[in-house]
């Protein structure tokens, strides 16, 4: 939980600030004059300052300038609250090291706007500067450019950086002990991630496609991996759809400052929490669907919104979860969030497009996603780990002779 040190001699103001701040989930120090919340300063360590101008014993000038005179204070958002609306006042505030300017009365949402934007401002410059991010970044960048070694021997690097990223088999199994990975990069280095992580009882799963394939995908989908963790680590979100509106606002500033905005660029993704206590799943998507086979009963039924039921002549029941209509980068992104119940043993299923994408078969066309749902439903008599082979198996066969065509990932698990 992200901390803010409002520092406001006004009780009354002072309560409605921390309230709306408070229930907008940020951990919030309050101290009455300058020389108290520099103490508490000290001791909290904040995020965030919010600081009045006009206060007795030490007021909002003396504060930013004993503020900033502290080594670990010295890049810490501080933004002046007053009633002093003039230019000078403002212009002040801001050459003496503020990095925003409040009006009184206040405005909740500009508050919380500024607040928010701060702070995530904050953490990519933290997240910019860490040491290990750098050399990281600059390895797996001088590895590429390498004119000491020929082409592939640096793509094979670079495959361990980006491999980095991804779960090892055994946090894997540890979160999700029956379940498949068909994880099958086009080339070398893969725009295509897997991502996990276990969070206060909950399961979290993703799996991503990045625009296009190769060097620039993969740089893609590190950045995309980092967002996600601090999505759910620095802004302790828990919810799917909260989860991926932060990755897009992370992502298109990302794609912004480093000149890769232009049409169709972005990240397609499946992502799902899983609340075992409560056999709970919900789900987010942004243009990748969410296949959900119920094993036990198959009483799941639904045809609304973006729900769709699948079913063979034997009766088992796929339920297709769709994903919204934009990437993640885009300017107009929007998200649906699903939940449904689910009982041991029902599967889950998240990918990538580059299964159905496939050509292949007798006539050279992509597999498509009808016949990946027939094959789904198909082997659902099968464990597992066996239906990760089949659809292994099954890729091969469609391919034959023909050049993949695109990054594959498949990930099954059984609830």
């Amino acid at each position: 939980m992200n901390k803010v040190l409002l520092i406001e001699d006004d009780k009354n103001i002072r309560e409605t600030v921390y309230e709306i701040l408070q229930q907008s989930g940020y951990d919030v120090t309050t101290a009455e004059n300058g020389l108290i919340g520099i103490n508490e300063a000290k001791k909290v360590i904040p995020d965030l300052v919010i600081c009045d101008i006009m206060m007795p014993v030490l007021d909002g000038w003396k504060t930013i300038e004993l503020f900033r005179s502290i080594e670990k204070f010295e890049n810490t958002p501080f933004v002046f609250l007053s009633g002093m609306s003039l230019t000078p006042n403002y212009r002040l505030g801001m050459n003496r090291g503020a990095d925003d300017y409040l009006v009184k009365p206040i405005e909740t949402c500009e508050l919380l706007d500024i607040v928010d934007r701060l702070i995530s401002k904050s953490i990519k410059m933290s997240l910019a500067n860490d040491a290990r991010v750098i050399n990281a970044l600059n390895t797996f960048e001088g590895e590429i450019k390498s004119k000491e070694k020929d082409h592939q021997d640096s793509l094979n690097r670079a495959k361990i950086v980006q491999e980095g990223i991804l779960p090892s088999e055994a946090k894997m199994k540890g979160i999700f002990e029956n379940h498949f990975l068909y994880y099958n990069p086009l080339e070398t280095i893969s725009g295509d991630f897997y991502w996990t992580k276990q969070l206060k009882g909950i399961k979290l799963i993703a799996v991503a496609d990045c625009t296009g394939h190769g060097v620039p995908a993969a740089l893609l989908s590190m950045a995309c991996a980092t967002m996600l963790n601090v999505a759910f680590d620095l802004f302790e979100i828990t919810s799917p759809a909260q989860a991926l509106y932060k990755v897009n606002d992370l992502i298109s500033e990302f794609m912004r400052e480093n000149n890769l905005q232009y049409s169709g660029d972005g990240m397609d993704i499946s992502l799902c929490a899983i609340d075992n206590e409560n056999n709970l799943v919900t789900y987010a998507g942004a243009k990748r669907p969410l296949y959900f086979i119920p094993k036990v009963g198959a009483s799941y039924k639904s045809e609304e919104g973006n729900i769709k039921t699948h079913q063979n002549t034997k009766g088992d029941k796929l339920i297709e979860f769709k994903g919204g209509a934009y990437s993640i980068g885009s300017d107009d992104f929007e998200i649906e969030e699903s939940s449904f119940n689910f009982k041991q043993g029902d599967n889950l299923y998240l990918f990538s497009d580059g299964y159905v994408s496939q050509f292949g078969g007798n006539k050279s066309k992509k597999f498509n996603s009808m016949n990946l749902k027939r094959l789904l439903l198909s082997i659902q008599d099968l464990e597992i780990k066996q239906q990760g082979v089949e659809l292994r198996n099954s890729f091969e066969l469609w391919k034959g002779d023909e050049e993949q065509t695109d990054d594959v990932t498949i990930i099954g698990i059984t609830l």
